[in-house]
C-alpha cells in the first residue's frame, strides 16, 4: 500500500479521483445528448477514461496485491477501448462516416479484444504482460509489469490509431474555413495530453518512474472532446454535408488560392482538367475560366456557366476563389432547338399569311365579278328554278370562307401587346356592327380586362354570328361578365337549340359545323382564346341553348 500520508500520494490520488468523477459525470451528460455527431464516442471515451482514472487510484491506494491486480484487470478493457473510440470519433468529426461500417468497427475492435484476453491470462503465457509484481517507487506502492510481444504490438497499434485520428483532424483543419478552425484546434490541443502522458510514462520521465500519467490525461482529452462537441458545437452537418455534396456533385468545383494556383478539385473537375492541375496556375490550366468573359464556355462537347465566389478571412483578406461550373449542355441544346422551332414556326406563319393574302386577293376579285353577274341576271329576268339564288348563296358562302381563312391565319399568333378593354363596351360595339335582325342582346355585369382589342372583338363577333346562324334571327343572346379577384370571365349564351353534350368538345375544331357553316368561326374563337392563354368551355345556357365561357382573363388595374 502506498504511503497515504505522503503529500505526493495525496495529490495524485486527489487528481485521479477528481478526474474519474469528472469523466464519469461528463460521460453521463454526454450520453444523454449523444445525438450530436461523435457524441456517442465522446460519452464512451469519458466513461472509459473516468473508470480508468478511478481504478488507477484504487491501485495506488490498495492494501494488497490482489486488490491491485483486480483493479488492473478491470481497467484493461477500458484502456483497450480508448484508442478505438478515438479513431471512431475522428471519423465522425471529420465527415468520414462512410468509413464507420460494421466490418471496420469489428476490425478495429478485434485487436483490442484479443489484447484484453491475453492480458487477463498473462500469468500463464506472458504474451501481453510480464512479471506483474508490486514495486515501491518513493511513497508509492505500484503494480509494475513489463510488456510482452502482444502488449508491445498493441501499444504500437494504439499509438498508430491515435496518430491516424490526429492526421484526419489536421486534414480537416487544412480544408475548412476559419469559421470551424477553433473546433479542430481544440481537438488537436486535447490530443496532446495522452501523447505527452504516454511518452512520460514509457520513457520514465519525472521523479516516479513507475507512476502512469495516462489515466488523468485520458479524462482531460475527453473533456476537450466534450467541449468541442457540446460547447463549441461540432462541425455537425456543415462540413460533412459540404464535403459530401461537393464530392458527389456532377458539376465541377475548382478552388484556387490567392496566388492564382489551383488548390482543390472535386471528381467532376478532375475529369475535365489535366491530371497535374492541382498546384498549377489557373491561368495556364484553364485560361477561359480565369477570364470569365465567355458564358457559357465550351469544354469538349459540353457547355458550362461559371459561378465565381471569393474566399475571404474574417478580416476581409482575399484568400482565393471557388469556381462552380454548372453543366448547361442540355439547356443550351434545348434553347437552340427552341430557337430553331420558333424560326421555323415564324416562317410557316409568314407563308400562311402570304397564302391567305394570295387567296383573298386572287379569289375575291373573280368572286365579286361572279356575284355581280348573278345579281344582274336576277334583276333582268325570272329565276323559276332558283338557280341564280343558289349561285348567290354559294358566292356568299365562299366570301365567308375567304374571310374566315384570313382571320384564321392571324388568330393563333402570340399576343404581345395587351389593351385595357371594357367588356361591356366591346360587346355592345360589336353587336351594333352586325346585322342582327330581330335578335336581342342582354349584357349583365362589366369589367375591364387586358386583351388584344381587335382579336377580342373578332372573338365576340364570331360568337354572336354563331348564335344568329344556328339559333335563328330572333335569338336572344345573353352576355355575362363576372370578376373574381384578379380574374375575369366572359360568357355568351343563347336560347337556341344548343349543342349536344357529345359534340361540345369538337365544335371548336377546324371544319366542324353542326349547322352547315364553314366550320371556321368557332375554330377562330378557340385560337384567339389559346393565344391569350385563356380557357374556353362549352355548356348549356339557362334558356337551354349554347353557352360559351371564356375564363382566365386578367383584370386590368383600376
Amino acid at each position: 500500500m502506498s504511503d497515504l500520508g505522503a503529500l505526493p500520494v495525496q495529490a495524485y490520488l486527489t487528481a485521479c479521483l477528481l478526474a474519474g468523477g469528472i469523466g464519469l459525470w461528463l460521460g453521463r451528460v454526454a450520453w444523454r445528448e449523444r445525438d450530436e455527431p461523435g457524441g456517442i464516442e465522446v460519452a464512451l471515451y469519458l466513461l472509459c477514461g473516468g473508470g480508468v482514472s478511478l481504478l488507477y487510484a484504487l491501485r495506488v491506494a490498495a492494501t494488497g496485491e490482489v486488490a491491485m491486480t483486480v483493479a488492473l484487470n478491470l481497467a484493461t478493457p477500458l484502456m483497450g477501448a480508448l484508442p478505438v473510440l478515438w479513431i471512431l470519433f475522428a471519423f465522425a468529426f471529420t465527415g468520414h462516416d462512410r468509413w464507420r461500417t460494421e466490418n471496420r468497427i469489428v476490425a478495429l475492435a478485434t485487436p483490442a479484444f484479443v489484447w484484453v484476453l491475453l492480458a487477463w491470462s498473462s500469468g500463464t503465457h506472458g504474451l501481453a504482460r510480464r512479471s506483474v509484481t508490486p514495486v515501491t517507487d518513493g511513497p508509492f506502492m505500484l503494480l509494475g509489469y513489463g510488456l510482452g510481444p502482444v502488449g508491445g504490438a498493441f501499444v504500437l497499434l494504439a499509438y498508430g490509431l491515435c496518430v491516424a485520428g490526429v492526421l484526419l483532424v489536421v486534414d480537416l483543419y487544412e480544408r475548412t474555413g476559419n469559421r470551424y478552425r477553433l473546433q479542430t484546434f481544440v481537438v488537436l490541443l486535447g490530443t496532446l495530453f495522452p501523447f505527452l502522458a504516454g511518452i512520460a510514462t514509457f520513457v520514465d520521465v519525472g521523479s516516479y518512474a513507475h507512476l502512469s500519467w495516462l489515466p488523468t490525461a485520458f479524462v482531460i482529452h475527453g473533456v476537450f472532446l466534450y467541449g468541442t462537441v457540446f460547447w463549441l458545437g461540432t462541425l455537425d452537418a456543415a462540413v460533412v454535408a459540404r464535403d459530401t455534396a461537393v464530392e458527389v456533385m456532377q458539376d465541377p468545383v475548382i478552388v484556387s488560392g490567392s496566388d492564382g494556383r489551383i488548390r482543390d478539385l472535386n471528381p467532376a473537375a478532375e475529369a475535365i482538367l489535366p491530371p497535374d492541375a492541382v498546384g498549377s496556375s489557373l491561368s495556364e490550366a484553364f485560361p477561359r475560366l480565369e477570364g470569365g468573359d465567355e458564358h457559357p464556355i465550351a469544354i469538349g462537347d459540353r457547355q458550362f456557366d461559371i459561378q465565381e465566389n471569393p474566399i475571404t478571412d474574417p478580416r476581409g483578406t482575399d484568400r482565393g476563389h471557388v469556381f462552380l461550373l454548372r453543366d448547361v449542355t442540355a439547356r443550351e441544346r434545348r434553347q437552340t432547338e427552341l430557337e430553331r422551332r420558333e424560326a421555323e414556326l415564324e416562317r410557316q406563319n409568314e407563308r400562311l399569311e402570304e397564302f391567305a393574302g394570295v387567296v383573298s386577293h386572287d379569289l375575291r376579285n373573280p368572286l365579286a365579278a361572279a356575284s355581280a353577274a348573278v345579281e344582274l341576271a336576277r334583276q333582268r329576268g325570272e329565276d323559276p328554278d332558283g338557280a341564280l339564288e343558289r349561285a348567290a348563296n354559294a358566292h356568299e358562302r365562299m366570301d365567308d370562307m375567304i374571310e374566315g381563312l384570313l382571320a384564321l391565319a392571324t388568330a393563333g399568333e402570340t399576343v404581345d401587346d395587351l389593351d385595357r378593354v371594357s367588356l361591356d363596351a366591346t360587346v355592345r360595339r360589336v353587336w351594333s356592327r352586325l346585322e342582327t335582325a330581330e335578335a336581342t342582346l342582354t349584357v349583365e355585369g362589366d369589367a375591364t380586362a387586358l386583351a388584344d382589342r381587335d382579336r377580342l372583338e373578332q372573338l365576340v363577333s364570331n360568337l354572336f354570328r354563331n348564335a344568329i346562324d344556328h339559333a335563328g334571327e330572333d335569338v336572344a343572346v345573353t352576355v355575362t361578365v363576372s370578376a373574381d379577384g384578379d380574374g375575369v370571365a366572359l360568357a355568351v349564351g343563347d336560347d337556341g337549340p344548343g349543342i349536344p353534350p357529345e359534340e361540345r368538345e369538337r365544335v371548336t375544331e377546324r371544319g366542324v359545323s353542326l349547322g352547315g357553316g364553314t366550320g371556321l368561326g368557332l375554330a377562330i374563337v378557340g385560337d384567339i382564346v389559346e393565344a391569350h392563354g385563356w380557357t374556353l368551355s362549352v355548356a348549356e345556357s339557362d334558356a337551354g341553348g349554347a353557352r360559351f365561357v371564356i375564363e382566365g382573363m386578367e383584370a386590368a388595374d383600376s
